[in-house]
């Protein structure tokens, strides 16, 4: 029996500039039949991240991901029911996470597997949460910034970067949480609201502001303890240059560079000058704290203590807007797609 499945693929590579829906095509395709030790998914929600721009540049050994290929389908964290099952170990009606085809039917593993397969977490609730509150890429990265990267302390000031985002809007409440005073930085006069008004941000500035750093001398007159950078740039160099030590800097994410050739370039010159502490980290440099992590961001949302904030939209023909509306700062919260 033939099945067919419309997938997503990408039309061009850019090496630098910014994403547009049109970059990518919805096509169809016929699947082929299960070999031994595959699976058939039906995807139901798929997670969009910043990290996708890295594997959209063409250029091959620029990326710590493989580049995806033109033509092809693009691949993605995902949540998926398994249909059909041909390995032993899963079986028809199982809700799994791990990296997807962007499809209504896609074959697992894909052919750059590097992201594993997993059960779904009963506890998680709502399928999406999985990619985002409880997710590598959201809870999971934002829980080790704040806790293993940064070590927030309580009576400490912290400043989020991106602080509507995905990891930004959980980070900065888990420093809340930890007893820090905490200012987040967003564009939007609606996004700063949701800081202060449902997240329970200390403050929220405008970082569009060309007197930001002294709106940031007025709202921490004792300094920023620690800088929790999601974006980069000369928004970044204009923070550093306002913190001094023993203050540290967790540097997150580079969104503000991925369009152009600056991408993960950094001027150390504040850092140097102010005697910063500057760390790079990802999650998967604290496995060791994933099981508690995840306990305690159960607990927190079930208490009320987190609120996970998503932009959810619909259908796989969505997801092209969905990329590109990422990098235009669309969303706020996770940026996920889900399929009816």
């Amino acid at each position: 029996m033939t099945r067919e499945s419309m997938f997503v693929s990408l039309n061009r590579y850019r090496p630098t500039g910014r994403i547009d829906a049109d970059d990518f095509t919805v096509q169809t395709r016929e699947l082929a039949e299960l070999e031994d030790g595959q699976l058939l998914l039906r995807p139901v929600a798929f997670s969009i991240d910043p990290t996708i721009r890295g594997q959209l540049t063409g250029v091959d050994g620029s990326y710590f991901l493989p580049q995806m290929k033109v033509g092809e389908p693009i691949d993605g964290i995902a949540v998926a029911e398994v249909i059909e099952a041909n390995d032993g170990t899963h079986f028809p009606g199982d809700i799994v996470l791990g990296l997807s085809e962007w499809a209504d039917y896609a074959i697992w593993p894909t052919p750059n597997n590097w992201a594993g397969l997993e059960g779904v977490d009963p506890r998680f609730g709502k399928p999406t949460h999985a990619l985002g509150v409880y997710g590598k890429l959201g809870g999971l990265t934002a829980y080790c910034g704040i806790v293993a990267a940064a070590e927030v302390k309580s009576g400490e000031t912290v400043l989020v970067s991106a602080a509507a985002g995905n990891v930004g809007s959980l980070a900065g409440q888990i420093a809340k949480i930890r007893g820090a005073r905490v200012i987040g930085l967003a564009g939007t006069p609606e996004k700063r609201q949701l800081l202060t008004e449902r997240l329970g941000f200390d403050v929220a500035l405008d970082y569009h502001d060309d007197d930001l750093a002294d709106h940031l001398a007025a709202a921490a007159p004792d300094g920023i303890d620690v800088y929790f950078d999601n974006v980069g740039g000369e928004l970044s160099q204009t923070v550093m240059f306002t913190m001094h030590r023993p203050a540290r800097v967790v540097a997150c994410g580079q969104i503000s560079t991925y369009d152009d050739e600056s991408a993960w370039m950094v001027n150390i010159k504040p850092i140097y000058i102010n005697g910063l502490r500057f760390e790079g980290f990802t999650p998967d440099q604290f496995p060791q704290l994933w099981p508690q992590a995840l306990d305690d961001l159960i607990e927190w949302v079930d208490s009320g203590l987190l609120i996970p904030v998503e932009t959810e939209r619909h259908g796989l023909e969505a997801l092209p807007g969905a990329v590109a509306g990422v990098f235009r700062g669309e969303n706020v919260g996770k940026m996920v797609v889900s399929i009816p």
